[in-house]
Formats: structure tokens, sequence, C-alpha cells
């Protein structure tokens, strides 16, 4: 074996480039301004370099000077003056430095060698995954996309942005600082006026639609839902265009149900405002011909990705999304539908349809925060919208979505305290608290809920079980059947509901003594028990109660009929519906569990809905659908959630032969020219 064999690897790094960095920063505000700007601490391979730059850095964030006495003054106040090498080697460093008009070159040579240490590391990472041989391998490859994806967007490895950074603009997206960027739009505004502010996130084009939620802003995931033929896709693709032709941000489009050249004739059809019957046929005039040429002319001019792969996986789907943003540099992605976006896989078993919804719209929402960049998914709703008069969609109405009523009881799993979950919806500061869910093992253990919110009013039903357990919430709640997470709608007399078998509370509130239980034992019914609330048992378990935990063993209170499939070791027993009861309209409310999206509640186990993770909920309604002669032409669009913004409704115009949605207002004020007797005027019943 040669010596050359025997020499050890190190990580990529240049002393040098990193020296001469260094130098030029502590010799000129320009080359400390640009440095300062372009890397990061976590870019230098030495340890003394670290420690130089942060003080460099420091400096430049205060807007003060920083030479080599400066410098060499601030490190002997730290402690560090010895550690660096003392005042000899900050000297040497200045002197090292070369022409301050190459530092771009310099800090270049020093990212890149930080960014091939970074690829050691992430390729480290994901080599010990795969040799673990983890059994959801498409999940596994997710995680190895997003290291990698990570480091080619040159993301700051450090642990978050402390608000200062963000205030100076050394850190912020504007690249400047917070005020310096207030005082602009300021006298921005006192020139032009409020009419010229504009919005901060991207434009629809749309007008009242972008002056109720702002524009599109980044990071956002939105939901627009609507029934089958409303037009929620020609919506979401007349979108697309604005933003693509308009704004000329390129746009990417994830089509699972339409192909590429469905939705190449749609964009056609409706840039060049020719009848969809007519393209197809061919029978165009002149004109028409011409404003087709003319029109696909200039969307040649504009980048629209269009990936109409059917079925995809929602870990294939970020996967091809990530490319998309890395090789075109996309500002606004469209998925269409959220329904026919398969899981990851790792659900399976005893999880179903509903946990993988909740998998995938959280995904969807940590991609639009990944990417930075607007997320707008189509879903369906559910049938209830036809039965209901008008035929106005709610949040109760989006599929896998559900609500519980004010009065459901959620239990700390610390304490034992019992909160309504109007009363934790109702607290100003969401501080997350820990609550009993069951894990993908069927275990009931402790999981984070991190937000319980309001979800307007909807219509309830009452569920009693055979052991007196009794919750309210909305027709498409999930609750856990055998069978998986099922809507109270699908649910029936008989049916038998997962319920917690044991629970386990850190520190019990109240504890029932032996005594009492045996009387309550007495006065309950022969053949099983009614609930008693988990944390007034006494615990049996010697080892537990000396840790001072209270564990809950119902398996000897529950009735014998409902052990299906138990074991010693199982957390669930299963408990026969007693009745189903419609009950009139209630303010509802809804929770979010990381991790497991589920939660114990009135001892019952229950799954949370799929609009937590959406920033915006948007409904669309054609009325003409239902009866042609009702508001023909016209269109609403109800924003029923606004996490950052305003709520309500806006009104857009519809053309059906070329598949167009048009803003009402803009077309409202073209017909307010027109002559108010011409009886061939098409606007004139929009009202």
């Amino acid at each position: 074996m040669t010596i050359e064999n025997l020499r050890v690897k190190v990580a990529p790094h240049s002393k040098e480039s990193e020296m001469m960095v260094l130098g030029c920063m502590l010799t000129s505000v320009n080359s400390l301004n640009v440095a300062a700007d372009a890397l990061d601490e976590s870019d230098f391979y030495f340890n003394e370099h670290k420690i130089i730059f942060q003080v460099l850095k420091n400096a430049y964030r205060a807007d003060k000077p920083a030479d080599i006495h400066i410098v060499a003054e601030e490190l002997k106040r730290q402690g560090k003056l010895g550690v660096v090498g003392g005042v000899a080697y900050v000297t040497t460093l200045a002197q090292y430095a070369g022409t301050s008009a190459y530092i771009e070159e310099y800090v270049s040579l020093v990212s890149n060698k930080a960014i091939l240490r970074r690829m050691i590391h992430a390729a480290q990472v994901v080599e010990k995954a795969a040799l673990e041989e983890p059994e959801d391998v498409h999940s596994a490859l997710d995680d190895a996309q997003a290291y990698f994806f990570t480091i080619s967007q040159t993301a700051s490895s450090a642990a978050g942005l402390h608000i200062r950074e963000l205030i100076l603009g050394s850190k912020a997206s504007a690249e400047k600082p917070f005020l310096k960027e207030l005082q602009e739009k300021q006298e921005f505004f006192a020139i032009n006026g409020a009419a010229a502010a504009g919005i901060t996130g991207v434009a629809t084009h749309f007008v009242d639609l972008d002056k109720m939620i702002n524009g599109m802003n980044n990071s956002n995931l939105m939901i627009l839902a609507a029934r089958p033929a409303m037009g929620k896709t020609a919506l979401a693709l007349n979108i697309a265009e604005n933003i693509c032709f308009k704004s000329k941000i390129p746009v990417g489009i994830f089509s699972l149900e339409m192909s590429a050249k469905q939705l190449l004739h749609r964009l056609i059809c409706s840039q060049a405002n020719v009848e969809s019957e007519k393209v197809k046929t061919g029978a165009l005039t002149g004109l028409e011909f011409q404003r087709i040429v003319e029109a696909v002319g200039e969307m040649q001019q504009h980048t629209m990705i269009i990936d109409d792969q059917p079925g995809l996986k929602i870990t294939d789907l970020r996967a091809r999304a990530r490319r998309m943003k890395e090789n075109f540099n996309i500002g606004f992605l469209v998925i269409d539908y959220l329904q026919l976006i398969s899981g990851s896989g790792q659900n399976r078993g005893a999880e179903n349809r509903q946990v993988e919804i909740s998998e995938i719209s959280r995904l969807l929402k940590n991609l639009a925060r990944e990417l930075d960049i607007p997320i707008i998914c189509l879903s369906q709703l559910s049938r209830k919208v036809e039965d209901r008069a008008g035929h106005r969609p709610m949040m109760s109405d989006l599929r896998e979505s559900g609500c519980l009523t004010g009065d459901t009881l959620i239990q700390d799993a610390d304490s034992g305290r019992l909160y309504p979950i109007k009363e934790l919806a109702e607290r100003e500061n969401q501080i997350p608290f820990r609550v009993n869910a069951l894990d993908k093992n069927l275990k009931i253990s402790h999981h984070k809920m991190v937000k319980v919110f309001y979800s307007g009013r909807k219509k309830v039903f009452e569920l009693k079980t055979h052991t007196g357990r009794v919750i309210k919430a909305s027709s498409n709640h999930p609750f856990l059947k055998l069978e998986g997470w099922t809507a109270l709608e699908d649910l029936k007399v008989g049916d038998k509901l997962g319920i917690p078998r044991k629970i386990v509370i850190r520190e019990p509130q109240a504890i029932v003594e032996d005594s009492e239980l045996v009387l309550l034992g007495n006065i309950l019914a022969e053949d099983y028990l009614l609930p008693i609330q988990p944390h007034y048992y006494t615990s049996t378990d010697e080892e537990n109660t000396s840790k001072g935990l209270c564990v809950v063993q119902k398996g000897d209170c529950a009735h014998p009929s409902l052990e299906i499939k138990q074991s010693d070791e199982s957390d669930l027993y299963w408990d026969e519906i007693l009745s189903i009861r419609e009950l009139g309209e209630e303010d509802v409310y809804d929770a979010t569990v990381e991790g497991v999206h589920n939660f114990v509640a009135n001892d019952i186990i229950v799954h949370n809905s799929i609009e937590q993770d959406s920033d915006i909920v948007m409904f669309l309604l054609r009325r003409e659908y239902y009866d042609p002669l009702d508001k023909p032409g016209m269109a609403e669009l109800i924003v029923a959630k606004n996490r950052h913004g305003a709520i309500g409704s806006v009104h857009l115009t519809y053309r059906k032969e070329v598949v167009q949605f048009g803003s009402y207002t803009a077309t409202k004020a073209v017909a307010q020219f027109r002559s108010p007797n011409n009886e061939d005027d098409p606007f004139k019943d929009f009202s």
C-alpha cells in the first residue's frame, strides 16, 4: 500500500481563501458589507476564522467600524483573543489580504467549500438512513432530496433567525432594514396615493380577490374547493395564467386529472378569447385564427411547467416540485386536486385515507414553506352541498374535515385537567400543551396540541355509545372504526368506535378513593359501567403511582361484548354506538395535533380536519349550474378562512364558451359606459 493511499482525507476547505476574506473585511468597508451579507459563521472551516468573522459581522450589523485594533479589543473583551492567535494573527490577516476588488471571488471560494462540506454531511446522513433499510423507502428518498434541496437553496444552517437580523435587514427577504423599507413605502404612498399602493403578495389580477386576501403570499397553502362542474380547475388555471403571463412569474401545475394537452387547449382558448368548441373543430374565422397565433406566440415567451403524471404520491409530488423550483424558479404552484394524491405509504395497516389526507395537507403546507411560494390546491366538497337550500358551501363540506361543539372536553395529559374546546380556542396566546392521542402503533400516548381554533357554525349531531359516552360533532367529523377513520355521517347504530383503554396522567388533580369507586360500581348498571372521567380513577399500578403517575385500566369495567380484537397490550376498546340524533346549528371548533392528527375528546378518539394546515380556504359557487336563470354568467368566490386577513365573498364573471373567469368589478366598470338602453348588453343582469 502506497503512502498516497494512506493519506487521510479531510473535508474540503481553503485556509488561504478564508484568510483573504477576513483580511479584506478588516481593511475595506465595502468588503465588510459584501462578505457579511453573503457568508455565515458556519461557512468557515477553521474555528479561529469563525470567531473573527462573527466579530466582524456584529460590527457590520451595528454599523460600526471594524479595523485591526477594534476587532482585537472586542476579542480581548470576549476572552477569545488568545484562542484566535492574538493580535499578531489578526494583523497577519490584514496584511494577507489582496485587493478588495476581488472580494466576491474570495467569498465564492469560501462558500463553495462550505457547500461541499454540507453535501458530504448530507450524504453521510442519507447513507446511514439507507443502510438501516427503512420500511418506507419513498419517505426516506423524500428526506434525502430535502437535504440536498436545502443545500442547493443555500439556506443558512442557523437554527432560526434572530429578530435583530430581520429588523436590520441582514436576513430579511427585502435585503434592507425594516425601517428603511417602511420609509420607502410611506414615501411611495404619499406620492401615489392608496390606489397605487398595490398588494404585498402575488397578484391574481382578480381585483376584488386581491383586495381581500392581499394577493397570494409566499409560504401560504390555499385550498380552493367546489362541487364538480363549478369550474374550480378553470379558475385555478385563470389565476395561473394571470400570474405567469401578466406578472411574468414562472408557474408550475400538477394536473392529476387532466392531461397537459387538455390544459393547453384551455389556456389557448382563454388567452386568444376564442370559443373552445371552435378550436376543437377548427371552425375558425381568419380573425380568430390570427388571435390564436398571437396568443401562442406570446405564451411561448413565459415559463409555465405542466406535470400531468397521474396517481402521484405526495413524496413524488414534493420531489418534482423541488425540481421545478430548482430548474425554473417557479413562484406559484397549482395542484389539481387533493383527493387524487396518494399518501406516502407509511400509514398502512390500521390507518386509512383519513390519515393520508391529513399527511398530504401537512406536507403540502411544509412544501409551501420550503419553496417559499404560494401553493393553491384544489379539493372536492361533499355531496351535502347538493341537499342544502341555495347550495352555498361551508367549511364542514370539505371532505375529510369536521368539527366539535364548544362544550367538548379535552384533557391536559400532564395535569389531567379538562378544558372545553371553546375555552382553548379563545385563548389569546395559543400555547401548545400535551394531550392524549393514538399513535401509529395504536398506543395512547402524549402528543402536542399546537392550536385550537373556531370553525364557524355548522349543523351538529349527538352521538352516544353503549358505555354512556356522548359527543356532539359535525356530520363529517371522523371517528375511529375497526375499518379506519370514518365520518360521522357514515356511522350507524351498532358500529364500534375506538375508545382509550388506558390513559396516563402525570399529575392527576383529583382521585376517587377505592371506597367511593365501589359505591359507584354498585350504583351503575349490572352489565357495564357508565364512563367515569379517566383521571378520577385510582391507579392500581404501584410502580407508576410511586412515580406520580395515574394509570387508568378500563378493561375491568367495559362490557364483554366490546372486547373486539383485544389483547393485554392494546390501548383500545371498541364501544358500540347506541344512538345518533340530529341537533341544530352550533358554533364548532377543531384542533391541530402534531404528528398523529387525532386526540381524545369526551373520552372518544377523534380525528382533526384538513383545514388546519391551510392558510386560506375558498369555495366556488355558480348558481346557474343549478338554475340557468339564477345569476347567469356570474360566480361567487367565498373566502371562508383567511389566517392572515379578511373573509367574505367576491363576485366573478364566467364565460362558459371560453371556460374563463374574470373580475366582476372591472367588468361592471366597463358596463357603466354602455348605453342603458342596449338590450344586447350581456352585463345588464349582473347585479
